[in-house]
Formats: C-alpha cells, sequence, structure tokens
C-alpha cells in the first residue's frame, strides 16, 4: 500500500518530516487541511529507478481524493531528514497547486520527487552536513487563503518576542520571494499588541504556545487563514535561534573601579550586589512586578567576568531599563552616564500609562535626596566605627554580615544618588541640544557643570596642595622631603624631633582621605593608610611639579561657568525673537536643570566617597577573619581568604555549609586557575553568543568610538574647550614626574589616585570612561578640556606628539 491518510499512525522514515509532523499536529487536536500521504516506498519504486507509476499507486492516489472531495490540491514534498533541529532544508524542496484531475496529481507528484536531486539540494546538504533519506509527498486541500504566512515562536534576533510575517493570498509569494512581507513582533511577556492587523490572529498566538509545549522547542510555523478559519500547513525547529542571540559586553566604566583582576570574593559580592542594585531601582521607580520577575535573567547576569577583570552585560542593562517609563531618555543617559555608544544595542519601549506616577515618584525621591546620601553618610560611619573596633571572632562574623547586608540591600541610598546624576545630567545635555544643536551642545553642557561648589572630589587636590605649601615653609622639613627616600622621611617624620604640627596634617589627611587611591574598590590594593610611605612618595613627586593652586584654578573655572550660564540665557532670549514671552519660562527651566544637575553629581561623589571607606573597612574585617581562618587550620595563608567567596566565608563563620569541603584544596585550584586566567586579554567591548562562554582569542570586538581616517581620532566630550599641547603617556600615576605645566596627560582610566596631577594640565585624553566617571567630573572642575572613550589612545598617540584637542566636538588632532 503506497497511500494512508494523515489520520493514520506512521513514522518519519515510511512518509518523510513534512507529513509526519502534520500526522502529529492533528492527533493533538489541531486544525490541519484534510489530506493523505504517498510514502516514501513509492518514491524508492518509481522515482530512484526511473520507473513509471503503477497502477495501483494511481488508483490509491484516485480514491484519497475522492475521499477529501476537494476541487484544489497542494502536492507538497516531504523528504525524510528535512525539518530537524539542525537542519530546516526550508525552500529547498518544492511544493505545487493543481486540479483533482488524475494525470495533473501523477504529474506535480513526479515534479516534487524530482526536486530531491535539483543542484540547491545538493548544495544545502554539503553545507549543512546533512543528507535526505527518501522522500515522502504529502497531498492536501488547496485552503484558499485570505491571508498566509510564518510565525516564528521566538524571534531569530530577541527571544523575547514572536514574529509574524504575512501576506495577502497564499504563502507561496512569500517563500518564493515574490512580495516583501508585512513583519510584526508580538511581545512574550502576554502584554497585548497595540498594531491593527487586517485579521484575527488570536487563535494563531494560541495555536504557537500550545505547539511549542507539545514539541518542547522554538517553532517556524507556516499558517493560512481562509474565512477566519485559522490552519496549520507546516511546523518545524527553528536552526539559527540558539546562535543568534548576542550579550554585548562592555568594561567601560566599571573598570575605573575595578582595574585590576579581581578575586573570587570581590566578584561574588560585585555579582549580587549588581543584582539587587538594578532590582531595587526598578521596584523604586515602577517597573511592574509581573515584569521584574520576567527580568530575572537580566538581573542575575548584570555582569561577567573575563580574564578576572569585570564587565558590564549592557544586553541586561539595556533589557532592564526598558521596562521603565520613559525608556528611551533613561538608555540614553544611562549609556551617556558610562560611556557607552553601541546605539544598536538600546531599544526603548515607552509606557505611557505609567509615566505620571513614575515622575511623581522621582520628584518624591528628589526632595529626600539629601537625607538620603546623609542617612547613607551615617551608615558608613556607623560600619567604620564597628569594624574599627571588631577584634573578637564573634565581633568580626558581624562586622562581615554587616557589610553584605549594606552592600546587597541598602544600597538603594546609593542608588538614588547615581540615578539622579545620570537622569539630571542627561536632562541638562537633552535641554543644550534643544538650543544648540547636537554639534555644539556638548561643550556648552559640560560647562555648565564645572567648578561645582564644595565638591567633595576637589577637597583632597586642595589639601595635599595645602600640605605641600605648609612643607615648603619649614625649611628643615622640607630639606629631609628631598633628601630621603618615602620610606625613611615617613619614619623621621613620627620621630618627636620631627615638626608635630605637620605630622598631624599628614596624618590627619591619611584618616579622612588616605583610602582614597588606585583601585580603592579592589580590597587586595594596598593604600595609603595602609602604607604611608606611598603618600610620601606622592608628595614628593608633587613638590616636583609646577606650582599650581587648585583653589584659584577652581575660582576661576566657576566665574567661567557663570558666564556661560550668562551667555545661555541670551541665546534663548534672542532664539525665541518675538516669542520672547517663553524666555520666562525657558531661562527658569535652564536655572532648575544646572542647580538639579549639580546637586546629582555632587550627591554621587559624596557617595562615592563613603563607598570607598566601606569596602576598605569590610577589607580590614576579612584581612582579621583570614588570620582567624589560618588559625583554626581552614587556609594555608591569611590572604587565601580572598579566594573564597563571600557564601562561603558566611558558612564556615557560622560552621553551617551543607557539604563539607577542603578550603585548602579549594584555594589552591582557584589560585592556578586564577593565574592562567589572569593573563588572557579581552577587549574593552565585545560581543559573544548567549549560553557560550566567549574565547579570548575569538570575541567579536566592538569599538566605541571609530577613529576617522588620516590624523584625526575621536571620543566622547566630557569637558568642552579646545587646546594645542605636548602628549604625554602616563601608565600609573607613580608616572606623574613626565609632567610639564600644559601638557595633555593621554592615559588609559583614571581614578581618584590622578586627583593631584589635575591642575597641571591643560587637557585630558582617557581611553575609558563616561560623562560621570571621576576623571570627568575633576576635569569639569578645573575646565580642562577633557575626550574619554578614545579606543587604544595611549597605543595610537606617543609622548611628544602635537594634539589639537577640540573638546567641543570630541576630536584629536595630530600636528606637524
Amino acid at each position: 500500500m503506497y497511500t494512508f491518510s494523515l489520520d493514520a499512525a506512521f513514522t518519519e522514515a515510511t512518509s518523510g518530516a513534512k507529513a509526519f509532523h502534520l500526522a502529529k499536529m492533528k492527533k493533538a487536536g489541531f486544525t490541519i487541511p484534510d489530506g493523505f500521504v504517498v510514502s516514501s516506498q513509492a518514491f524508492g519504486e518509481f522515482y530512484l529507478t526511473n520507473t513509471p507509476v503503477s497502477e495501483q499507486l494511481k488508483e490509491e492516489i484516485s480514491i484519497a481524493l475522492d475521499k477529501v472531495g476537494a476541487k484544489r490540491f497542494m502536492v507538497r514534498s516531504s523528504a525524510i531528514g528535512e525539518d530537524g533541529a539542525e537542519a530546516s532544508f526550508a525552500g529547498q524542496l518544492e511544493s505545487f497547486q493543481c486540479t483533482n484531475n488524475i494525470n495533473d496529481i501523477v504529474e506535480k507528484l513526479r515534479q516534487c520527487w524530482a526536486s530531491y536531486s535539483k543542484d540547491n539540494v545538493k548544495a544545502y546538504e554539503s553545507k549543512s552536513g546533512k543528507k535526505l533519506a527518501g522522500m515522502g509527498v504529502v497531498i492536501q486541500k488547496l485552503i484558499e487563503a485570505e491571508y498566509s504566512g510564518i510565525l516564528f515562536t521566538r524571534n531569530p534576533v530577541d527571544d523575547t518576542e514572536m514574529l509574524l510575517e504575512y501576506v495577502e493570498g497564499h504563502g507561496d509569494k512569500l517563500v518564493s520571494g515574490q512580495v516583501t512581507p508585512t513583519s510584526y513582533t508580538y511581545s512574550r511577556s502576554g502584554k497585548e499588541p497595540t498594531k491593527i492587523l487586517p485579521f484575527d490572529f488570536s487563535e494563531g498566538l494560541k495555536t504557537a504556545k500550545a505547539l511549542e509545549q507539545l514539541y518542547q522547542t522554538p517553532l517556524d510555523i507556516e499558517w493560512v487563514i481562509e474565512r477566519g478559519c485559522f490552519y496549520l500547513v507546516q511546523a518545524r525547529p527553528i536552526t539559527t535561534i540558539a546562535k543568534s542571540r548576542k550579550v554585548h559586553w562592555s568594561n567601560t566604566n566599571v573598570n575605573e573601579n575595578y582595574p585590576e583582576p579581581i578575586t573570587p570574593l570581590l566578584y561574588s559580592i560585585a555579582r549580587d550586589s549588581y543584582y539587587h542594585y538594578f532590582k531595587n531601582l526598578s521596584r523604586l521607580f515602577m517597573i511592574k512586578d509581573e515584569r521584574i520577575r520576567a527580568l530575572e535573567p537580566a538581573y542575575s547576569n548584570v555582569i561577567g567576568a573575563f580574564g578576572c577583570k569585570m564587565y558590564y552585560n549592557m544586553s541586561s542593562i539595556h533589557e532592564i531599563i526598558s521596562s521603565s517609563p520613559f525608556s528611551g531618555t533613561l538608555l540614553k543617559s544611562f549609556d551617556n552616564f558610562v560611556g557607552y555608544d553601541k546605539q544598536e544595542s538600546t531599544k526603548g519601549s515607552e509606557t505611557y500609562g505609567r509615566k505620571i506616577p513614575f515622575v511623581l515618584e522621582v520628584l518624591k525621591f528628589n526632595r529626600s535626596l539629601s537625607k538620603t546620601v546623609s542617612d547613607f553618610e551615617e551608615m558608613a560611619t556607623d560600619y567604620q566605627e564597628m569594624a574599627n573596633s571588631a577584634i573578637t571572632f564573634n565581633e568580626l562574623r558581624t562586622s562581615f554580615h554587616a557589610f553584605i547586608e549594606i552592600r546587597m540591600h541598602s544600597w538603594y541610598k546609593a542608588s538614588l544618588a547615581d540615578f539622579f546624576a545620570m537622569l539630571y545630567h542627561g536632562l541638562l545635555g537633552k535641554y543644550c541640544r534643544r538650543f544648540y544643536g547636537e554639534e555644539t551642545a556638548g561643550g556648552i553642557h559640560n560647562k555648565l557643570i564645572q567648578a561645582i561648589p564644595n565638591l567633595v572630589s576637589s577637597l583632597p587636590i586642595i589639601l595635599i596642595h595645602q600640605i605641600k605649601v605648609a612643607l615648603q615653609n619649614d625649611h628643615l622639613t622640607y630639606q629631609k622631603l628631598k633628601s630621603l627616600s618615602p620610606q625613611e622621611f615617613w619614619q623621621w617624620l613620627n620621630d618627636p624631633s620631627s615638626n608635630e604640627g605637620l605630622r598631624k596634617q599628614i596624618e590627619s589627611y591619611l584618616n579622612d582621605w588616605g583610602f582614597r587611591c588606585s583601585g580603592e574598590l579592589m580590597l587586595t590594593t594596598r593604600n595609603y593608610c595602609e602604607e604611608p610611605w606611598r603618600f610620601i612618595a606622592l608628595l614628593q613627586q608633587y613638590d616636583n611639579l609646577p606650582e599650581s593652586d587648585p583653589e584659584k584654578l577652581i575660582a576661576k573655572k566657576f566665574a567661567e561657568r557663570g558666564h556661560v550660564i550668562d551667555s545661555f540665557k541670551k541665546h534663548i532670549l534672542a532664539k525665541n525673537g518675538i516669542l520672547f514671552p517663553l524666555t520666562l519660562i525657558q531661562i527658569p527651566i535652564l536655572t532648575l536643570l544646572i542647580k538639579l544637575a549639580s546637586k546629582g553629581i555632587a550627591a554621587r561623589e559624596r557617595v562615592r566617597l563613603k563607598q570607598a571607606l566601606l569596602y576598605f573597612k569590610f577589607k580590614q574585617t576579612v584581612e582579621k577573619i583570614g588570620v582567624e581562618f589560618k588559625r583554626k587550620g581552614l587556609i594555608e595563608n591569611e590572604n587565601d581568604i580572598f579566594f573564597l567567596r563571600y557564601q562561603e566565608i558566611t558558612e564556615n563563620l557560622s560552621s553551617s555549609d551543607m557539604l563539607s569541603k577542603n578550603l585548602k584544596e579549594c584555594i589552591e585550584h582557584r589560585k592556578q586557575e586564577f593565574s592562567k586566567s589572569s593573563q588572557l586579554k579581552y577587549p574593552d567591548d565585545f560581543a559573544s553568543t548567549l549560553g557560550d562562554y566567549p574565547s579570548a582569542s575569538k570575541v567579536d570586538k566592538e569599538s566605541l568610538f571609530t577613529p576617522t581616517k588620516g590624523t584625526q581620532l575621536k571620543g566622547l566630550s566630557v569637558c568642552g574647550g579646545t587646546i594645542r599641547g605636548t602628549a604625554k603617556v602616563l601608565t600609573s600615576v607613580l608616572e606623574a614626574s613626565k609632567l610639564e605645566l600644559g601638557d595633555i596627560l593621554v592615559t588609559r582610566q583614571t581614578d581618584p589616585g590622578w586627583v593631584v596631577v589635575f591642575p597641571l594640565i591643560s587637557g585630558l585624553i582617557v581611553e575609558r570612561g563616561g560623562m560621570l566617571s571621576h576623571g570627568a567630573i575633576v576635569s569639569r572642575e578645573f575646565g580642562i578640556p577633557a575626550i574619554v572613550g578614545v579606543e587604544d589612545a595611549t597605543i595610537k598617540i606617543k609622548d611628544g606628539d602635537q594634539l589639537l584637542l577640540n573638546a567641543d566636538t570630541g576630536e584629536i588632532s595630530f600636528l606637524k
């Protein structure tokens, strides 16, 4: 017997893949056009042997045609091996329309068989590595489709969506490429689509989800609609979905806090803290609970570590922000905030129904921002006292858990400062672009927020300058500073015969600011409090640099800021012309935005100071616990504790781990892996495939800013102005003695340890960072033209290069 009904039970080997799946769907209760199958046995007996179709086969086909009772039919290839999870052969084999005439059917049957041997099929087999193993043919009633199309239950470029493509009439126009289909995406989160289709597709969406449950895999579904009735005509696994989802990684901004390879302890804290950071912000700013639950994979993967260095998962962060009201504005503000410029990765969705509640919530938190920051500062001070007094095992345990609670669950007080700095900085920039356009707004924007009064970031520079002046005014002490090594001078300074006033002045700085230095959040980096002689070395370098009073520079830039504000107001008035009454509204808005942006940035810098303090005191607590663990025989060396995750430390502080393990062996293995992995070099920005760990040698590198051809580089302007100068490329602040007054500093990244050199330079070029990175903020305090995000700047620019730095447009030109 060569034919059988689609209701019959048969295998893919007897019927081919298409027929097998049609029968499977029909058996499960889905609506399939009526029809029957010509088995693969007939293909083998008549096509492969080049034998005429037998009378028996013709008679079986005639009987089956009469049972269906249609006037027109589709004759469809159904090969064995097509529509698999790894290769689909979609569009390679052929289908035909025909009448119910037996001769017409047999002719189309032969044409279907013939498509098995065509060149395109052979080429696909060669490319995919999959071979067909025979063919059945499906003969079905032709549905006179009003609309037909394809539904991907997972959009190949975004598996949170379903992708619909449709045409009017039969689907062969779509498959053959005769017409361009209309496309539409549906969110899989259950939101009702806002686009009105010319037909009701609710049954199609319901069927698609049910089919996914049946097959347990994403599907490519072909469908037709006739007089409102929805028919399935094919379903196959999507073969490209797993390979198409890209994850975009960037160490922009984050490498300012974590410039070196991070230990397992720090990574475990960072991974969970970023999870809570973004989840708490989502709750504060009106993202719905059901959406927060749906975003769990994104919250859980905000950061990653490659080559043991920390990276933002920009895809996760963008997905989270995209769920908030005003997502378009917030996405742009965040990217500007951290210095990320991959626009194709951002996709906002404005949710108008929640905008008013969102605005009201923002206004509420803005009113309480000063108190919120003060509460965070008080919390940090309380923790400092707790950590300082922690001596016994139980006190250390309490201090450890206190930090984890703050970092995981109370950090929203700090995150609000980040949010408002980002938001108001972005809104002020948008206002500047409204009046000055895209080209020149950046320079104006940066000058409006330079020299913010009482900015905490400026105080270390001012205090170090005061110490320098005091040292120079004491002849004996100054001579000792010039003649002794840093270690010898520190030892001498602590002698009773030294200048007690100067010693107390330096000690006061170390107590209040000594934890602020390069790598201040690394836990493994030694700071000025722990090694005071390093601060003496910094003073000796600073003394060798030309005189420059930071307070006078800040005052000068503050006056310049006032002139820019006055000029902006005049520009508004001139632009309005006869509509000058608008000025009465627009100038107060400008004044308010400048005030709010300054307030947000100042709040964020206060928080960052206390963040450094918290991490330093936590580090001291961990080091003491390391001593205890070594005494108990849990670890070999006290510093080995940094190779444990915080959860493992927690379990061993309470002896509550589920499965006991040999920590020494575990740590030794991690140290070996850390040594190997930290040698791997990953690009600053790259893309990986979801689910595949990226190889350092094979990652898809992405450039934030593409250098222009010729003798120019380009980046993001963070403080406007145009200057000419000599480039000095520094890899560390310890090379500051290379600088001469007026040089343009070129470096990979800046952090609080670099602040001492800012009064001396005329321009700043940084490979990494954003508008609110530490270097950007301090450069604006001194009005130093600065450009960040200049890819490979420390390689492309050499010491002594003469540069024209246009920080209004973000362009750097090499001068002969």
